[in-house]
């Protein structure tokens, strides 16, 4: 038996996680894929920590790249 490493990062899902497939996540401009997600411990709008076959994560959610970009698409327009 081995020792899963640690990771801890900021970024967003690409979509949800889901136990059995794998998990991509927009990191610093670049996509990660993970190995197969085993486990979800904690699922909420600021964090996400899950095991994949071969890691420990926490994923620090970030606001995703189309609102940070453009905030103003999450408001209500004025008629």
């Amino acid at each position: 038996m081995t020792d899963k490493k640690t990771t801890i990062l900021h970024g967003v899902l690409v979509y949800p996680i889901k136990v059995g497939a794998c998990a991509l996540i927009f990191h610093r401009g670049q996509f990660i894929r993970t190995s197969t997600v085993v486990a979800i411990y904690y699922d909420a709008p600021e964090a996400v920590r899950f095991d994949t076959l071969n890691t420990h994560y926490t994923l620090l959610l970030d606001p995703t790249p189309q609102a940070a970009a453009n905030p103003t698409t999450l408001m209500p327009v004025a008629a």
